[in-house]
C-alpha cells in the first residue's frame, strides 16, 4: 500500500473510490504485474509524475494477476496499458509503456482547469481521506507561488485551526485587509479563535461538565467548557451554556455571555436555524 495521498492501490472492491476521485480529478489506471518488464519501468515514472502535480490526478494501481476480474471486465489485453477515467468516464486508454510526454498531455489535458476550486477540491479529497500533512503542505506551497490569494489563506486558516495549531491560524488571519478579516468566513475562523483561547489550560469537557453539575453558579467553568463545545463544533451545547451565564450572572466578565453567544453567531452565520433561535432567545432574555 502507498503512503502517498496521490497514490491508491485498488481492487474489485474499492474500485468506486476510483469514480469518486476522477469527479474532481483525473484518475489514471494502471494495469501491471510482476513478470511485466515495461511495468517496471513505468512505475517510478508515474510514481514521479503523481508526486509532481501534488494532487493535480490519482494514480491509481491495479494488479491485474491478482485483479483478473477487473482486467477482463475492462478488456485489458497487453500490459502495462493504463485507463484514464475523468467525471465517472473512461476518456482515454493508453497500451504498452509510452513516453513521459504522453501521460503529462494527458493529465495537463483534464487536470489543468486552473481555478481555485479545482485546488479546493483536491483539499477537501485529501483531507476526507485524512492526509492533513499533505494538505498543510499543499497549502504553504501554493500560497508561496499566490502570496495574495486570501481564499487560499482562509483555507489554510480554517485547517490549521482544526489541528490545534491556532496561533499559525492567527497570523494568517491578521495578515488579511481589514475588510476581508470583517467578513464571512475570516470573521468566523476569528471568532473561533476566542474560543481556543477560552480553553486554553482549561480542564476536558468531561471534567467541566462534571464541574458545572456539581456546582451549577460557577460561570468561569460553565464559559470554558462552551469553549471546549465550540471547538468541538458542538454550537448547540456551547450556546446553551451561554445563555445560562446569562441568565445566571449577565455582568460575569463583562458579560461573557452575551459575547459569548454573539460570537458564536459570527462562526455560523445569521441564517443559519440555531442562530435564529438564539437570538431570540437572547432578545428576551435581555429585554
Amino acid at each position: 500500500m502507498s503512503e502517498s495521498p496521490y497514490i491508491l492501490e485498488i481492487n474489485q472492491h474499492n474500485f468506486a473510490s476510483v469514480v469518486e476521485a476522477s469527479q474532481q480529478v483525473p484518475v489514471l489506471v494502471d494495469f501491471w504485474a510482476d513478470w511485466c518488464q515495461p511495468c517496471q519501468q513505468l512505475t517510478p515514472l508515474l510514481t514521479k509524475l503523481a508526486q509532481e502535480y501534488r494532487g493535480g490526478f490519482i494514480l491509481a494501481k491495479v494488479n491485474a494477476d491478482v485483479e483478473q476480474g477487473l482486467a477482463a471486465h475492462f478488456r485489458v489485453r497487453s500490459l502495462p496499458t493504463v485507463m484514464v477515467i475523468w467525471q465517472g468516464q473512461i476518456v482515454e486508454q493508453l497500451a504498452g509503456l509510452q513516453p513521459e510526454s504522453a501521460y503529462r498531455q494527458i493529465i495537463d489535458q483534464y487536470g489543468n482547469t486552473g481555478t481555485d476550486t479545482a485546488l479546493q477540491e483536491q483539499v477537501e479529497a485529501l483531507w476526507q481521506r485524512g492526509h492533513h500533512k499533505q494538505v498543510i503542505e499543499l497549502l504553504h506551497e501554493v500560497l508561496q507561488q499566490e502570496p495574495d490569494n486570501i481564499e487560499l489563506k482562509v483555507t489554510l486558516a480554517e485547517k490549521l485551526l482544526q489541528l490545534d495549531q491556532g496561533e499559525e491560524a492567527h497570523t494568517l488571519l491578521q495578515s488579511l485587509p481589514e475588510e476581508e478579516r470583517n467578513r464571512q468566513p475570516a470573521s468566523g475562523l476569528l471568532a473561533r479563535l476566542q474560543f481556543a483561547d477560552m480553553a486554553q489550560g482549561a480542564p476536558d469537557r468531561a471534567a467541566l461538565e462534571i464541574k458545572v453539575q456539581t456546582d451549577p453558579a460557577d460561570s468561569t467553568a460553565r464559559r470554558q467548557l462552551a469553549a471546549r463545545c465550540v471547538l468541538a463544533s458542538d454550537y448547540e451545547t456551547a450556546l446553551e451554556q451561554f445563555m445560562e451565564i446569562l441568565r445566571r450572572d449577565p455582568q460575569f466578565e463583562e458579560e461573557a455571555g452575551r459575547k459569548g453567544l454573539i460570537a458564536i453567531f459570527e462562526i455560523l452565520g445569521n441564517e443559519d436555524p440555531l442562530v435564529i433561535t438564539y437570538r431570540r432567545r437572547m432578545f428576551s432574555l435581555l429585554h
